[in-house]
């Protein structure tokens, strides 16, 4: 009986022992997962810019380069005409700066008269078919058989236009203007207080990259 008792005993130890064996292999065996952090949605969302309108043309940082001829008359002072070169760029959407020049010569006279000057445009139309306002302010010099020595010949100017144009083809666009001038001082031969000028324009264009 004694021995019965004895062999339960050690059977019960040899089963706690296994036991506690076995718990401490699963704890080895046993590996740690991870989760990777999760996205911040943030990240996940890309940021966009405000899609561009109108032809690349009239967009920030594209340029353009051209001439005028313009046609007028003064009162009482005949025909004349003017030719206008100038070169600008976009510095906003449809915002331009530029600078221009001007040389304007009279019909059966002896008056010509050279300026330059700053000038910026503003866009509202800006596909094939587009029309701008345009100011400006110019400094130049003229001369005639008619101004006396001591006569000053020098002079300044603002310009206002008003314009439309389309896309001819590629770069080239041409440009149909109305202008008016305003001079701080002219003598009367040269028409101070003539008429507006009528503008055929043309301009090459250098697009803006997106």
């Amino acid at each position: 009986m004694k021995q019965l008792f004895s062999l339960l005993i050690g059977l019960f130890l040899f089963s706690i022992t296994a036991r506690a064996q076995n718990a401490d292999t699963l704890r080895t065996d046993t590996t740690t997962v991870t989760r990777p952090p999760a996205r911040i949605a943030s990240d996940t969302i890309p940021s966009y810019e405000k899609p561009k309108t109108g032809l690349d043309w009239f967009w920030r940082s594209a340029g353009f380069g051209g001439a005028s001829l313009g046609f007028g008359l003064g009162q009482g002072q005949g025909l004349y005409a003017t030719l206008s070169p100038r070169l600008g760029l976009f510095i906003q959407d449809g915002f331009a700066i530029g600078l221009r020049g001007s040389f304007e010569r009279r019909a059966s006279t002896s008056y010509r008269a050279n300026s330059g000057g700053a000038f910026v445009r503003y866009y509202p139309l800006r596909g094939n078919f587009f029309a701008f306002g345009e100011a400006g302010f110019n400094i130049g010099k003229y001369s005639s058989s008619n101004v006396g020595p001591d006569d000053s010949r020098r002079f300044s100017n603002l310009n206002i236009g008003l314009g439309v144009g389309f896309r001819a083809s590629g770069g080239l666009g041409l440009e149909l203007m109305i202008e008016n001038n305003y001079y701080d001082k002219t003598p009367v031969f040269a028409g101070r207080n003539r008429g507006p000028q009528l503008k055929v324009g043309a301009n090459f264009h250098i697009g803006a990259r997106r």
